[in-house]
């Protein structure tokens, strides 16, 4: 006498050493530690405490100018932070040894007692060895939005003022003075535009009453 297959008790399948990776598992962007580690600096906390660290290394600069390139140190380590896990990969090497490379070539500047090293330490006709890359750094830190224009600006601006250090002899210095007078024009071309992003969608969203 048969018995209806409905009436037996199922049995799980049991699982083979054989798991075969699937689209999804593919796909599915990873979470390494390291994005979660520099996640965290973007936290409140880590904002409060950088803040009260920029300002000291700023103030300290202005009386040490040696002291300027470790601010590209410090640009540095921000941008890397902000940065994409993919982009920071791909420049993590060149624009390290460039930052490098430019810091040794500002500190043997600023050391120097020629009339050419004299005539920028002049506070007069700043380069902005001092200001760029802590403007850089504090913007890197506190600017929330990656889409938005102003944090590609600083982003690109970030990068080629660390990426200078690979010209030959002085030629960062014309990079620096470049970046400071054209610095202004960009920030305010992208705060205009994002404003005008931002307020877009405002005011769709509240139509004016017929009259």
């Amino acid at each position: 006498m048969t018995t209806n297959s409905s009436n037996q008790p199922n049995h799980t399948p049991q699982q083979n050493g054989y798991n075969p990776l699937t689209i999804d598992e593919v796909t599915r962007p990873r979470h390494s530690r390291s994005q979660d580690y520099f996640g965290e600096l973007r936290d409140p906390m880590a904002r409060c405490i950088a803040a009260p660290l920029l300002f000291l290394l700023f103030v300290f600069s202005h009386g040490e100018p040696l002291v300027a390139p470790l601010a590209l140190l410090v640009l540095l380590g921000c941008l890397f932070i902000r940065l994409d896990n993919q982009p920071r990969q791909i420049a993590a090497v060149p624009l390290t040894l460039a930052t490098i490379k430019l810091s040794c070539q500002m500190a043997s500047l600023l050391s120097s007692s020629t009339p050419g090293a004299l005539f920028l330490r002049n506070f007069s006709t700043d380069t902005g060895f001092i200001w760029l890359p802590m403007f850089f750094s504090i913007s890197l830190i506190f600017i929330p939005r990656r889409d938005s224009a102003t944090f590609k600006i600083v982003i690109g601006g970030s990068g080629v003022l660390l990426a200078s250090g690979l010209l030959p002899g002085q030629g960062f210095v014309a990079i620096f003075y470049l970046i400071d007078y054209t610095l202004f024009i960009a920030v305010v071309v992208g705060i205009f535009l994002d404003l005008k992003t931002y307020m877009a969608p405002r005011v769709q969203n509240h139509p004016r009453p017929a009259l």
